[in-house]
């Protein structure tokens, strides 16, 4: 396909992405190049990445480009995001691991000289000569992407991450080495990571099953369940995909169960089970001996679970659509999970689309339901059990300051340290002896951004 007709399909699609609020960018994309038959693989592959850069470092781009441009020099849409382009590529070998010269002239991508590379690049997408001094200017323009001490907006810039996430992890604490780091993290695509969730066989023999197959996998640092696959690899026909032993899961939602450590005849509430990820890893570390209620006020969801259990035949999950108490004949829990909707901005390594879709009024409305969730179901804990709440967000309105706020309500509810439970599979992680609240970072830790907090009911 000609490089201007491939951008102009890429403009179409940054549209459709836009213009959406609800439906993932993945969906949106899988959507586009499935109705539009005449695009090959490669095709498909080179809209996909581009897309999925600009929607990683969205403002960045877009200031570099308005720095440089005037509106008036850039009458097409495909021109347009040729200078965003470019200006991606001038920063993808700091920022990112996609440079679109790669895709739209390999040849351009190979050049030793960026200043040739680039030029390459304009003209092979435009067909014209690249605008005199646009390399030049861009090396002025990056050292103002690279600010120590940086205000807000500069931090925002510099990290790809809108002014007021910035400014919530900035009051949570974070430094600002530390916000610029996360949002450099985030600039990369997360990597695909399976759990082990076989009864019967171990992650060792996974790892030797996908060796004979010739798929290159390792063992995830943290998680003793995890792997990741270095490839591109279709696993959903492998046979051990089809008969249950590998589910995917991110390390980070892996470790959320590993927090509850679950004894094998506990009785468990898992209230906001959704599809059902992190319930089979119970019963998987139950060894399907306890009894598990899988509730979701989403019934889509549920039924997405009761498909999963087909491939893993557990006797020990019990599925129920419940609202508030509605329907509940037990009362009492060994351990209530809540993995609460969130705003899912731990997970902008697979979704960047999110980060400049949540904003504060929505972040205000999910953190009400987040406290009503946790007012709806604690009464479900008995004596001595444990709440675990869970959420994939970086921000700690929706983590550490809903829990505070819970405690101060709650006083039969303890904080109940997390190292024991960890400890117990061997789990090495930095914590002290009375942590009982865990952030993952993927720049710490190389997972989707979770948060954990681990209560006991006196």
């Amino acid at each position: 396909m000609n490089p201007v007709s491939l951008l102009g399909h890429c403009m179409e699609l940054l549209g459709q992405i836009e213009r959406s609020r609800a439906t993932p960018a993945d969906v949106l994309t899988s959507s586009y190049t499935r109705a539009r038959k005449y695009l090959g693989a490669k095709e498909r592959r080179a809209l996909s990445e581009i897309v999925f850069a600009t929607l990683r470092t969205k403002n960045a781009a877009e200031h570099l480009t308005r720095t440089y441009f005037d509106e008036s020099d850039l009458p097409q849409p495909s021109q347009a995001l040729a200078a965003l382009m470019g200006a991606i590529a001038a920063i993808a070998p700091a920022w990112a691991s996609f440079n679109p010269q790669e895709v739209l002239d390999p040849a351009a991508g190979t050049a030793t000289d960026p200043d040739h590379a680039l030029a390459a690049l304009y003209a092979r997408t435009l067909g014209t000569e690249l605008p005199a001094g646009w390399g030049d200017a861009l090396r002025r323009m990056l050292p103002s992407l690279e600010c120590s001490p940086c205000n807000r907006a500069q931090l925002a810039l510099a990290a790809c991450l809108p002014e007021w996430i910035v400014e919530s992890l900035r009051t949570g604490g974070m430094l600002e080495s530390e916000v610029l780091a996360l949002g450099r993290a985030l600039l990369r695509p997360a990597p695909l990571v399976l759990r082990s969730a076989s009864l019967t066989q171990t992650r060792e023999d996974l790892l030797e099953q996908f060796a004979r197959d010739g798929i290159a996998a390792r063992p995830t640092p943290l998680s003793p369940s995890g792997i990741v696959i270095e490839q591109r690899t279709y696993l959903l026909d492998h046979p051990l995909y089809r008969t249950g032993a590998i589910e995917v899961q991110d390390e980070g939602s892996q470790l959320v169960a590993f927090a509850l450590a679950p004894e094998e005849d506990w009785d468990i509430l898992d209230a906001c089970a959704g599809a059902g990820g992190k319930t089979l890893h119970l019963a998987q570390l139950q060894r399907d001996r306890g009894h598990i209620i899988a509730s979701d006020a989403d019934r889509r969801r549920l039924e997405q679970l009761a498909r999963r259990l087909k491939r893993h035949r557990y006797r020990s999950i019990h599925l129920a659509n419940l609202d508030g108490h509605r329907s509940l004949q037990r009362t009492q829990f060994d351990a209530v999970l809540l993995d609460v909707p969130c705003t899912g901005s731990g997970t902008v390594r697979r979704a960047p689309e999110i980060k400049w879709r949540i904003h504060t009024r929505q972040l205000e409305r999910i953190v009400a339901k987040q406290e009503r969730i946790l007012e709806q179901y604690h009464a479900y804990v008995r004596s001595g059990g444990v709440l675990l709440y869970a959420t994939c967000s970086l921000l700690p309105e929706e983590n550490q300051r809903v829990i505070e706020r819970f405690l101060a309500r709650h006083a039969e509810f303890e904080p109940d340290p997390l190292a024991p439970a960890f400890e117990r599979y061997g789990i090495a992680l930095p914590l002290s002896a009375d942590q009982w609240q865990l952030q993952l970072l993927p720049q710490r830790h190389g997972t989707d951004g979770f948060f954990v907090a681990r209560l006991r009911r006196r």
